[in-house]
């Protein structure tokens, strides 16, 4: 196992009126911890808007350059929590004689650490190449590197102009139309089927993967930290009721998340925006879940995503005491499903809730058939993931179904009412 190098970093943070600063320095710090990162200097700076130059202003930036000067080493990187141009890298890089990147190279980066998959790291490279052209000076396309922000997931060679990069846009899209071809196929084959999908989405670190796990009893890597993992898991799940339901884990959310990354992650969150269940897991203990809660439901907007929505408070195993637990309730304004996928406390709820809503959307009926018809509705009962038992007799056979409503009139001849 390669050793992990820890880099020094210097967080440069941007304070606008609408800003959060408690939320947004708390994010940002959990990110750099993510991406391997030491944070040895930390400045901000109250801005009514970015100078177009220095983004803080002259006097800041020396400010900035002389407490760097008083650091015992020299930092890797120096990041910047709002978006950069490519004339203000260019002149930071030459004020400040460091790497300069900003919050979204830095989520970037994080993806190419966590990206696994040949898809996860087709999706990482093209968000990285875009966001570049978009906003990196040219000098950047033949530079190499191995810290935070030049990382990528597999790239044996980095680009040497725009042209060559644009090209490699190109291919990556096309390779990834391939595979979301076949994950239309796999997806239509479902659909026909009939089978109920409920997707988790939710907040970064939420516990998503976690109550994956707990749900389908998986061992799908999950840990503390920011996009642990980034590709989409499918796996059946049972329910009470009897009826097997197909469960995905997706990518989390972040707020103001990159569109690069919406986009080239569009094919793995189709998913969520085809399922007929969602599930926003929120995780409970963290104070500012109201915001986080409004970012993925925004985002679920955005993704044009239909389906129900049922909101999971995880972690109420960290809650301490009743009165915290109100306070909370009263900031998301509504009620919800409290439980713990580490200790598995209210599981059994959960499932049974999915159930109800499964249920709302099948209906149980009688079928009356003939034993020259019998072989043929059950294979249809099959194919259309229904829960069924036979009762053979001399005319034939009576069964007793639970068939999603979409199917009934492939049965209506046989149906006894």
């Amino acid at each position: 196992m390669s050793k992990i190098i820890i880099e020094d970093v210097v967080l440069v943070y941007v304070e606008f009126p609408n800003s959060n600063p408690e939320q947004d320095l708390y994010e940002l710090e959990e990110l750099i911890a993510t991406a391997q990162g030491k944070i040895v200097l930390k400045c901000s700076q109250k801005r009514e808007f970015v100078d177009p130059k220095t983004v803080v202003g002259k006097g800041k930036l020396e400010e900035i350059k002389n407490a760097i000067e008083l650091l015992d080493e020299k930092p890797e990187v120096i990041i910047f929590s709002c978006n950069l141009s490519s004339t203000q890298r260019s002149l930071l890089r030459k004020e400040l004689n460091c790497d300069i990147i900003d919050r979204i190279d830095l989520i970037l980066d994080i993806f190419a650490l966590r990206a696994t998959s040949a898809e996860g790291k087709k999706q990482v490279e093209l968000a990285q190449i875009s966001y570049n052209l978009a906003t990196k000076p040219d000098g950047d396309f033949s530079r190499q590197g191995a810290g935070i922000g030049t990382r990528g997931p597999g790239e044996t060679k980095i680009e040497t102009n725009k042209r060559t990069a644009r090209n490699k846009i190109h291919r990556l899209k096309q390779e990834l139309a391939e595979i979301e071809r076949h994950r239309d196929t796999s997806r239509k084959k479902r659909t026909d089927n009939g089978i109920f999908t409920v997707a988790l989405v939710g907040y970064t670190n939420a516990g998503k993967s976690t109550l994956f796990n707990r749900l389908t009893d998986s061992k799908i890597y999950a840990d503390d930290k920011l996009f642990a993992t980034l590709d989409t898991t499918v796996r059946k799940l049972p329910l009470p009721c009897g009826i097997e339901v197909l469960l995905c884990d997706t990518v989390g959310f972040i707020n103001d998340l990159p569109h690069t990354l919406l986009n080239a992650f569009k094919s793995t969150l189709e998913e969520t925006v085809r399922a007929d269940l969602i599930l926003n897991v929120c995780d409970i203990s963290d104070a500012n879940v109201s915001n986080h809660i409004s970012v993925t439901e925004n985002t679920l907007m955005e993704l044009n995503a239909a389906a129900p929505i049922i909101r999971v408070y995880n972690k109420c195993d960290k809650l301490k005491g009743t009165e915290a637990l109100s306070d909370i309730l009263n900031d998301t304004k509504t009620t919800g499903l409290f439980v713990s996928a580490l200790s598995g406390k209210n599981i059994d709820v959960l499932l049974d809730t999915i159930s109800r809503s499964v249920l709302s959307c099948y209906t149980n009926v009688k079928l009356s058939v003939k034993h020259d018809s019998t072989a043929k509705i059950i294979a249809l009962l099959n194919k259309y993931n229904a829960h069924f038992d036979v009762v053979y007799s001399e005319d034939g056979a009576t069964i007793n179904a639970t068939l999603s409503r979409k199917y009934i009139n492939l049965f209506a001849d046989y149906i006894v009412f």
